[in-house]
């Protein structure tokens, strides 16, 4: 399991983590799981980034999913529409 090591996934932490993103999805085999116990706000940046990489995990033949979401970030995915995009929202 990754943790995510931000209180906040919005524009401006984008790139930094982009650049950690792409080494766990390059490192996974068959699972990336990311843990969002510390993240408590997250945007739509972020939210492109996730698809984009849960994207790269599925040309690999692997599988994103996201654990310990707060209600807050589930609520968010909701409206974003992606809550059946994602493993671990359900």
């Amino acid at each position: 399991m990754n943790t995510v090591d931000y209180e906040k996934l919005t524009i401006y932490e984008v790139e930094s983590f982009h650049k950690i993103l792409l080494q766990w999805c390059a490192k996974a085999q068959t699972v990336l799981v990311l843990d969002f116990e510390r993240v408590q706000k997250i945007d739509i940046a972020a939210i492109q980034l996730l698809l984009s990489a849960q994207k790269t995990c599925h040309k690999k033949s692997s599988e994103l999913i996201l654990e310990n979401l707060s209600s807050y970030l589930r609520e968010t995915l909701r409206v974003a529409g992606c809550e059946t995009l994602f493993k671990g929202l359900t």
